[in-house]
């Protein structure tokens, strides 16, 4: 079992790239057959979530116009944080009928090395190859005990955990101090309302030390860098219609003359800074980005980046 935050390199069914991040969400991938197993995931899904922790399942999530296999199972698994697998079998007169489905679902958690929980009716049989394999065999009056002290011991065992034992807002908030910006308090309006422009895409708003200059910030470790970029380029969007909308604004009275220059100013000058993963991902997000030719001030850092930078301030020492 490997717990370890990672880029996955290589796609399993031949795509150019993967970059999915190993365990980068609080997830849990579950495998189960639609028909045999509704009930069994309906509990799970409840102390999951009791737990803070995310039930995903391949039939519950949509992906239009992208490769199903590797938006909804593949890449799933890959960022959870560990995994669960309903092993019951499809039950006829004449035999047992395992699922196609889940067991090739468990076989690609066990080569990815995740963490998994298998569970099966007490009354069944597992498939031969799978049979030598610790499996939690369960009734209906105990599935709900066994399934609880199973997921407790995976949360514990999978949580991630710094070497200095500091979370993980700390370490980032230390990292943009030593950059010279702070996370904005918000307490001011026009700092919720640009706040409010970059949360749908996952920023947070920073201010410089002078609180003068305004800062859209992105921790995008979890994405791959073809998302970050939409992401940058969907904010570009936004700012740019909100400054060309500026003379109707003036016009249907939501801002005075007076104001347009101003607003104009901050809207233009927001600085957008990145944090991706690897120096690749780096990299490759820093040129698309130089392409952009948008005019305003662009940081892409990466996680080397963020441990060096904390280095050299002595965080460590704290």
């Amino acid at each position: 079992m490997d717990i370890t935050i990672r880029k996955h390199e290589t796609c399993v069914i031949g795509l150019p790239r993967c970059d999915f991040v190993f365990s980068s969400t609080r997830t849990c991938f579950i495998a189960y057959g639609f028909d045999e197993s509704t009930l069994e995931m309906s509990l799970l899904s409840k102390l999951l979530e009791e737990r803070g922790v995310q039930a995903i399942q391949a039939g519950g999530t949509l992906a239009p116009g992208q490769n199903a296999y590797c938006a909804k199972i593949c890449s799933k698994i890959i960022t959870s944080q560990f995994c669960i697998v309903l092993l019951n079998n499809e039950e006829t007169a004449a035999a047992e009928i395992p699922n196609a489905n889940v067991n090739m679902e468990y076989g690609l958690m066990l080569g990815f090395n995740k963490y998994v929980i298998p569970f099966q009716r007490g009354n069944q049989k597992l498939p031969f190859n799978v049979a030598g394999l610790d499996t939690i065999k369960y009734s209906t009056r105990d599935f709900e005990r066994l399934a609880s002290e199973a997921i407790d011991q995976a949360i514990t065992v999978t949580t991630q955990k710094s070497s200095s034992e500091v979370p993980i807002d700390q370490l980032l908030s230390s990292f943009l101090l030593t950059k010279g910006a702070l996370v904005a308090t918000l307490s001011e309006q026009g700092e919720r309302n640009l706040y409010e422009l970059g949360r749908p895409l996952g920023f947070s708003f920073l201010n410089d030390f002078s609180g003068m200059q305004g800062i859209y910030f992105g921790n995008f470790t979890a994405l791959r860098p073809e998302a970050v970029l939409w992401r940058v380029r969907t904010v570009l969007d936004i700012l740019s219609e909100r400054i060309g909308s500026l003379e109707q604004r003036v016009k249907t009275g939501i801002v005075s003359s007076e104001q347009i220059e101003l607003f104009n100013e901050i809207l233009s000058k927001l600085a957008i800074w990145i944090l991706v993963t690897s120096e690749d991902d780096k990299k490759y997000v820093s040129e698309a980005i130089a392409s952009l030719q948008d005019g305003r001030h662009f940081d892409v850092f990466s996680l080397t980046d963020v441990s060096e930078a904390l280095a050299k301030s002595g965080f460590g020492a704290l």
